[in-house]
């Protein structure tokens, strides 16, 4: 670029000399010319076109320099819109190398573009199976994703009402589609999104096509407010950033299969797990009645044995079976620590209210099998729910009790009871019932009107 400026600045000083040149020669035939006005001779005449010609060679070269400043001014420009475009780009891959979560680093890439463009909203839609649905949106000065987001194409109901070959023929040649007011009100593509737009007073829509390769994967779509168009730089930068929002998309796509790969790796282990678990225990059961139908007339002290034994491999089995198929649930651990969640869930649902609260916890808290710290969470959550809905309490008590062989939680309250069973609808009292089963729990509910109700849970814990 210095190369250049000094030879166009060469130039100039080179047109410079030449025009002062032909001003003082064009100074010398105006004076030869004035001296000679009143003479009609043919030397006059020449010296007249010599003039007229020495004149239009000045404005030539009048001309050049002009043309030479404004190329000079246009290449300035374009060098700052050029460095412009450069910090955008590396600052978005920077972004991408040091953002974990690719939906974070998509969120940053939308504001970008909104910023950068002066657009009012931006987003990100996925093309699958001949479908464009919206991935992430920037509205509101806010990142949302799909199901928080307010533009309606979040949907798949939605989306797969949305059909417009002409728009898909000219994302396909990879060109920028811009629609504006008269397109939302006549195309298809719009139908299901007129409402909205006029809402949020958008003027005009600028999809940018983003391809892997050969393949169309997606759209980077901005709004604005104004009949906004692209000019070709804005159009150069707008196709670098939708280049690397589909490398964003990939890798996200990439990594939620490798994800339900290994869930269902993990799915596949642990159903191995529980077949054999099971498959041992009814072949032993079916061993000790087999034994037992042999015996049954001659020695019914020991088929009253075998009985024993039976049932206590079917309740091994059954639970067994159970922590197997908890252990599947990918938060399942979070609830081992019951004493941190449910002083969080107490905290949180009695803030701000005018109840008095009293969480206690008495023994030493330890972690509790994820089965069983989840259901009494929810026992809890159920009764505690219940008091700050329905019983006018002015007073709630929360206590967890750990002790060597058994967990107990209860929750009793100052308010104005029920009476049962007419009394319960609502209350949840079935579904904390059956939680209690689960978890082999003895559940106790204790209530008279206007004198506050106590729901008692306690569980044997396993041997360690």
């Amino acid at each position: 670029m210095s190369n250049s400026h000094s030879e166009q600045d060469k130039q100039i000083a080179q047109l410079e000399e030449r025009i002062a040149a032909l001003e003082s020669e064009n100074a010398m035939l105006r004076s030869q010319l004035t001296s000679s006005q009143s003479l009609t001779s043919p030397y006059n005449l020449d010296l007249e076109a010599a003039y007229a010609a020495l004149q239009a060679e000045v404005l030539e070269y009048r001309q050049r320099e002009e043309s030479i400043h404004e190329q000079e001014q246009a290449a300035q420009k374009r060098v700052v819109e050029l460095s412009e475009a450069n910090k955008v780009l590396q600052a978005s891959l920077r972004k991408l190398a040091e953002e974990p979560e690719l939906e974070k680093f998509l969120g940053h890439l939308l504001t970008v573009c909104t910023k950068r463009f002066a657009a009012s909203e931006a987003g990100l839609w996925r093309y699958e199976e001949g479908i464009f649905r919206l991935f992430v949106s920037y509205e509101d000065d806010r990142i949302r994703l799909r199901s928080e987001a307010s533009h309606p194409g979040g949907s798949l109901e939605v989306a797969k009402k949305i059909r417009n070959q002409d728009i898909l023929a000219h994302l396909r040649k990879r060109e920028i589609v811009a629609d504006y007011e008269e397109d939302f009100e006549t195309q298809p593509a719009y139908e299901q999104y007129r409402d909205y737009f006029k809402q949020r007073q958008i003027k005009a829509a600028l999809k940018v096509p983003m391809f892997l390769d050969d393949e169309l994967r997606g759209i980077l779509v901005l709004r604005f407010g104004d009949r906004h168009y692209f000019t070709p730089e804005e159009a150069e930068l707008a196709h670098a950033l939708a280049n690397q929002a589909v490398l964003a998309l990939e890798l996200t796509r990439l990594a939620e299969e490798a994800q339900r790969a290994a869930i269902a790796q993990e799915r596949n282990r642990w159903a191995g797990e529980i077949h054999d678990t099971l498959a041992q225990a009814f072949t032993a059961i079916s061993i000790q009645l087999g034994v037992a139908k042999r015996i049954a007339q001659h020695s019914p002290d020991e088929v009253s044995q075998i009985l024993d034994r039976v049932m206590e491999l079917a309740n091994t089995a059954l639970s067994k079976a159970r922590q197997s198929v908890w252990a599947l649930h990918p938060t399942a651990e979070e609830f081992a620590d019951l004493a941190t969640k449910l002083s969080q869930y107490v905290e949180q649902m009695t803030q701000g209210t005018d109840i008095q609260v009293q969480m206690q916890i008495v023994g030493d808290p330890r972690l509790l099998s994820p089965l069983i710290g989840k259901n009494l969470l929810r026992v809890g959550q159920e009764a505690i729910t219940n008091t700050l809905k329905h019983a006018c309490a002015t007073q709630l008590q929360v206590m967890l009790t750990y002790e060597a062989e058994w967990v107990s939680l209860c929750i009793q309250d100052n308010g104005r009871g029920f009476l049962f069973p007419n009394d319960t609808g609502g209350f949840g009292l079935i579904s904390m019932s059956e939680r209690a089963d689960r978890i082999n729990g003895n559940l106790t509910i204790q209530s008279q009107l206007e004198q506050g109700t106590n729901v008692c849970i306690q569980v044997p814990l396993e041997s360690p």
